[in-house]
């Protein structure tokens, strides 16, 4: 159960989650974000954002109101998931 508990710690320990399939690849995010969670991934085809360091995201949600496609949404209730595990 410890495994598990670490592996939702690190991958959702920002407080935005992303659907790439949305992504236009503008990069507005990228360069909205004061924390450098945000990374670009432009390799062929595959152009798009990725949350490269999620444990620096501070929730200011700048990302989610810069971005004019939609493709940031607000993380709820995975703290309380994490939480769970601990009990």
């Amino acid at each position: 159960m410890r495994g598990i508990e670490n592996k939702l710690r690190k991958i959702h320990t920002a407080h935005v989650w992303i659907n790439p399939r949305r992504c236009a690849a503008c990069w507005k995010c990228v360069d909205a974000c004061p924390e450098q969670v945000i990374g670009k991934v432009g390799f062929l085809w595959h152009r798009h954002v990725v949350i490269r360091n999620p444990e620096r995201c501070s929730g200011c949600r700048k990302c989610m109101k810069t971005c004019p496609h939609g493709v940031f949404h607000e993380m709820e209730g995975f703290r309380d998931i994490i939480q769970g595990f601990r009990k």
